[in-house]
């Protein structure tokens, strides 16, 4: 089961159906879906049943949790989703896709969104050399 996807996949994003070799890899997939079309995304849930296999697992939008109190927040009850399951030969299937987002999608900030920023080689050489010789921001 080849995972080799390019760029018209991850722009369609994640279908009912699809087969990953891993959960990780799935989280990756709908991680670089997440960055094109312009949100983050969280993992909700996880559960193990009987024993320490993990069977199920939740990603959903990073605003995917319901705003606790009247301050300003991120948060904003998207229901934006995939499910994936554990299947008998150990792939992962995607059982459930909810592509609804409840808020604007900004595809031109999403590298400054919290799960998509990283910072080049160079760049952090010169962030540690800046910060052995004293020099903050």
């Amino acid at each position: 089961m080849p995972n080799e996807f390019n760029e018209e996949d991850l722009i369609i994003g994640p279908i009912t159906g699809m087969r990953f070799s891993s959960k990780d890899v799935m989280f990756d997939f709908y991680k670089e879906h997440a960055r094109l079309s312009g949100f983050c995304i969280v993992k909700r849930t996880s559960n193990k049943k009987g024993g320490d296999i993990v069977r199920y697992v939740q990603y959903g939008c990073g605003r995917s949790r319901k705003p606790r109190n009247k301050h300003v927040t991120k948060r904003r009850n998207c229901r934006a989703r995939i499910n994936g399951n554990l299947e008998e030969n150990g792939s992962w299937r995607v059982s459930k896709v909810v592509k609804k987002h409840n808020h604007q999608l900004e595809p031109a900030l999403s590298r400054l969104m919290a799960g998509h920023i990283s910072l080049n080689k160079s760049l952090k050489r010169t962030l540690a050399t800046k910060y052995i010789a004293g020099l903050r921001p």
